[in-house]
C-alpha cells in the first residue's frame, strides 16, 4: 500500500504522468489527477502505478540554519 498526497507527481497504469491536485474518500480513495496536458480528471487509487516525485517541504527549523 502506498500513500499518495496532494502535490505528488504520479504515473497511472495507462502510462500518463501528472500531478495529484485533490484527495478525498474514506473507504476508497479518489484523486483529482491533472495530466501534463489537459484538464484534471478523477481517478481511483488502484489506477496509480507509481509515485514519480514528491515535493519536499523544508521545515522552518531547518530553513533557519
Amino acid at each position: 500500500m502506498r500513500i499518495v498526497l496532494k502535490g505528488d507527481i504520479v504515473r497511472t497504469k495507462s502510462g500518463m504522468t501528472g500531478e495529484i491536485v485533490e484527495v478525498w474518500g474514506i473507504a476508497r480513495t479518489f484523486f483529482r489527477f491533472r495530466p501534463e496536458e489537459g484538464k484534471s480528471v478523477p481517478i481511483m487509487e488502484k489506477d496509480i502505478s507509481e509515485i514519480v516525485e514528491r515535493p519536499v517541504k523544508r521545515s522552518k527549523s531547518r530553513a533557519a540554519r
